[in-house]
């Protein structure tokens, strides 16, 4: 048979490869389908002179197009990017901001559309070069086609985004990097562990209990026997076990102290719509795991706890609280106190 504990940390060790694995595929794909921009992002605007700018086609056409642009002359095209903030009650608008502008740059004897901040009077701007947007086309580029044609003949078939076209690597960095390095850590841990099965913290879990080894061998013995499940919660003849994604909690039954049940009242809009419920279960080693179960379920596993470990604490109040919290070594010597009484052990004896 399998050395249970040694089965459980390969478990834990493969769907951690598993899970980080695959965001680190996934943040890799989207560096891959933008892998311009990033690659733009962090090398930099380049000078690019009105000779080269008046030759492109398109705004990738150059790998690089973070560029800075100077011009002779600039002009507000009039042409703004509003932003109202509208009541979702009433549709009323309750404010109006507007947040860039577009300006006719002349560079050389061309004429590109930058999309500037407000009252920008600078003839040199940095930016993105970017597909001229329909709206742009439609609002802007067709009425001074319509009114001065040569003008409008002038204008490159792209624009170039002075706002916040940095924004989007800002969060790439702010998100992926942090998310990367953890991915890369959890990964090194998993390659650890299965080196040495030791370090995984349910080895070290079970170690507070005895040996590791020895007990190992008890907890899959009586996992193969007959015991009760509770929805992931296993109790068997000496133990309380509960596999998750990436942990094992374990517990000898005789080291409950204490367990009560957790009521959490749910409402949308102060709207009562609900309530769950969960078995809160407390060892003297400090062992803690709280269960999500139906009411009638969380009812059935304190009662037989209590019944199994009949010198426990079973029930929630502020004073069992603040005595847990500010001073466990008694709270656990009055169990230990009620463990001894002959009442207790005859209980224990019969269950």
């Amino acid at each position: 048979m399998v050395n249970w504990l040694e089965g459980e940390v390969k478990r834990a060790n493969r769907n951690l490869f598993l899970a980080n694995g695959f965001v680190l595929l996934c943040l890799l794909g989207m560096l891959y389908a933008d892998w311009q921009y990033y690659a733009n992002f962090a090398l930099g605007c380049r000078r690019i002179d009105a000779a080269e700018l008046s030759s492109l086609a398109s705004p990738t056409q150059h790998f690089r197009n973070f560029v800075t642009v100077h011009g002779s002359k600039s002009a507000a095209s009039g042409y703004q990017d509003i932003v109202q903030n509208v009541e979702q009650s009433s549709g009323r608008v309750t404010s109006t901001e507007t947040k860039d502008e577009y300006i006719l740059l002349k560079v050389g004897e061309r004429i590109i559309l930058v999309k500037a901040p407000t009252s920008s009077q600078a003839l040199e701007f940095s930016g993105e070069l970017v597909p001229t947007t329909d709206a742009v086309k439609t609002d802007l580029i067709a009425p001074i086609a319509n009114s001065t044609p040569d003008i409008a003949a002038m204008i490159l078939p792209f624009t170039l985004d002075a706002t916040d076209y940095r924004t989007q690597g800002y969060w790439a960095l702010g998100i992926g990097v942090p998310l990367f390095l953890l991915c890369c850590w959890n990964l090194s841990k998993a390659f650890k562990r299965s080196a040495e099965p030791q370090l995984a913290p349910v080895w070290k879990h079970v170690s507070v209990y005895g040996n590791a080894e020895q007990l190992s061998s008890q907890i899959g013995s009586e996992l193969l026997a007959p015991h009760d499940n509770y929805k992931g919660l296993r109790l068997t003849q000496s133990w309380l076990i509960r596999k998750r994604l990436f942990s094992t909690w374990v517990s000898p039954l005789n080291d409950i102290v204490w367990a009560y049940k957790k009521v959490t009242k749910r409402s949308v809009n102060f709207i009562p719509t609900g309530k769950s419920y969960a078995a809160i279960i407390v060892g003297r080693h400090r062992q803690r795991v709280e269960h999500n179960l139906r009411q009638k379920n969380v009812d059935a596993l304190l009662s037989q706890l209590a019944t199994r470990v009949p010198w426990a604490v079973y029930g929630f109040n502020g004073d069992l609280d603040n005595l847990w919290k500010k001073d466990p070594a008694s709270f656990i010597a009055a169990v230990d106190s009620r463990r001894e009484q002959p009442g207790t052990k005859a209980a224990a004896a019969g269950s």
